[in-house]
């Protein structure tokens, strides 16, 4: 059975403890006072307690566009290239008119005849009215002359329809970029023919995709480990392997409800929105996500390698046992403790600021102590794909 990487540091971790607390609770205080070389001094001091959950995660952006056209088409001219910045309504693609553009002229030929014939057949029954009226023709006379009118109204409705139809497949063959962004890829040049993306069974042919970049999002792999400690709405910070020295604000706005499992590692997808205003974080990007998950301002503050569980329960109290100096001697001492990670620890009582806590230089203890550090930071960021 192959264990994950969280099982070997939960062993890891309860060796820790065992040994601290035996040393803890065994060294005598004559020894503590003489060999006091034997022990690392830790100072307790006021400061932020700060603790986060990390993750690696691909920059994405929230609005992207796929373009194709409705009309098919030779490709006569393309002005953009992959990387320019277009706005809502811009030039993207324009296909060949002579077709279309003889289709308006014929429909505007159509037109213009369907009017001559209409103010003629109006005409008409305006002069046979009048003689109607004065019982000079027949019913049936007039009849047949108020039929050539409507007939003639009918001819004209159906040309103009089909003027703004061709005029419709005209305007077609010109592509506009639908939003303002940023061309991410191109997927024709001029010259090309490409088919119409309504029409096709297929689907049509992309022509390119226009992305908003001003707000991105970061879709990350939280492990299961530490989904349950991230809410929508808490603030995160983003470093962008690109740009390792700065720190983009960003928000977790959604949290997926199914996990990921990729090589037995179960992990949520969750999506941080980011501010792109000047435009830095490009589509496709690797980042490191850290979700702030507590935080106490102006705690007293202790390693939490220097405190270890007590023999007896706490009495609904979380109470951990340390070695507090006393003098030359560091000596047993209980604190009652609240927030905590893997490297700090926030002491509620028991301690003041500027305490001196020993954690004993055992050599094995000090040798799997160094393992373990460098293990918690190793798995601090969740893009390991390590299996379970």
């Amino acid at each position: 059975m192959r264990l994950s990487k969280w099982h070997f540091l939960g062993l890891g971790f309860i060796i820790l403890v065992v040994a601290g607390f035996y040393i803890t609770n065994n060294v005598p205080r004559g020894e503590s006072s003489s060999k006091g070389a034997r022990y690392k001094e830790y100072t307790v001091k006021r400061g932020t307690f700060h603790s986060t959950v990390s993750a690696s995660g691909i920059v994405k952006p929230i609005d992207r566009v796929q373009i194709k056209s409705k009309a098919s088409g030779l490709i006569e001219e393309l002005p953009v290239e992959e990387g320019d910045y277009v706005k809502k309504g811009a030039l993207i693609c324009r296909l060949d008119q002579t077709d279309v553009k003889a289709e308006v002229e014929q429909a505007q030929a159509d037109v213009d005849i369907a009017e001559a014939e209409l103010k003629q057949a109006q005409n008409t029954y305006n002069r046979r009215e009048q003689l109607f009226l004065k019982k000079l023709i027949s019913k049936e006379e007039f009849d047949q002359t108020d039929l050539l009118l409507a007939q003639a109204k009918g001819k004209m409705l159906r040309a103009r329809t089909a003027l703004d139809q061709a005029n419709t497949r005209l305007s077609e063959t010109i592509v506009k970029a639908p939003i303002d962004g940023v061309i991410l890829q191109k997927y024709v040049e001029a010259g090309q023919i490409i088919s119409s993306g309504i029409s096709n069974v297929s689907g049509g042919t992309p022509i390119a995709d226009v992305a908003d970049m001003r707000l991105v999002e970061v879709e990350a792999g939280v492990d299961e480990i530490d989904v349950g400690k991230v809410k929508v709405g808490q603030s995160a910070a983003v470093i962008a392997e690109a740009y390792p020295q700065m720190r983009f604000s960003g928000e977790i706005i959604r949290i997926a409800p199914e996990a990921n499992v990729v090589q037995n590692v179960t992990r949520f997808n969750v999506v941080i929105e980011v501010e792109n205003t000047k435009g830095l974080l490009k589509s496709g990007m690797n980042a490191t996500v850290e979700v702030t998950i507590a935080r106490e301002e102006n705690a007293l503050l202790a390693p939490a390698l220097a405190l270890t569980e007590p023999m007896q329960p706490g009495a609904g109290k979380n109470i951990r046992r340390t070695l507090l100096k006393k003098g030359d001697e560091f000596v047993p001492h209980e604190v009652e403790i609240g927030l905590s990670d893997f490297e700090q620890t926030v002491v509620t009582s028991g301690l003041q600021e500027g305490d001196i806590l020993g954690v004993p230089m055992v050599s094995r203890l000090k040798e799997e102590n160094d393992r373990m550090e460098e293990r918690i930071r190793s798995t601090r960021s969740f893009g390991s794909s390590a299996p379970r």
